[in-house]
């Protein structure tokens, strides 16, 4: 990999594909009608905010560095809406990679390559149920709502 393209990775690739994946949580809980949606991408000191209607979008100044959505309503999510707002990141990387891959076919390209598998990794690793100290996957939550009852400060 050269130069650029390690570039392009960290300064474009990762930070919109993180977006896309927390867009996707936000759709969900925007879907069930969340009252408050908050979207961080980054760490670091805080750059910009955009106020969108119930959703908060937050930049941080290391913005290829992790990404968080939270949301919130008076009346508590049944485990059936938490499922979907939890699974639908992952899926938004499943559904931006298939799109880049007919992209690909028609315009091979390393840019589009490397999106591509860095999509596919983003989704599939947030798969896999993993905690460490007060961070954890999209497959942590899914595990303990199919396995047992969520702990509230979880999610």
């Amino acid at each position: 990999m050269d130069i650029s393209l390690l570039l392009v990775l960290i300064l474009i690739i990762v930070p919109s594909s993180t977006l896309i994946h927390e867009i996707g949580h936000a759709l969900a809980a925007r879907m069930v009608q969340a009252e408050s949606i908050v979207l961080s991408i980054g760490r670091g000191k805080h750059l910009l905010q955009f106020n969108f209607e119930r959703l908060q979008l937050s930049i941080y100044a290391i913005f290829f560095m992790d990404g968080l959505t939270s949301s919130s309503r008076a009346k508590p999510y049944s485990k059936s809406e938490l499922l979907w707002i939890t699974a639908l990141g992952p899926i938004f990387n499943g559904i931006t990679a298939l799109l880049l891959l007919i992209v690909l076919y028609l315009y091979p390209n390393d840019f589009i390559r490397l999106y591509f598998w860095y999509n596919i990794w983003l989704g599939i690793v947030n798969l896999i149920p993993f905690k460490y100290k007060d961070k954890h996957t999209d497959g942590y939550i899914l595990y303990k709502l199919i396995t047992e009852k969520l702990p509230p400060n979880l999610y």
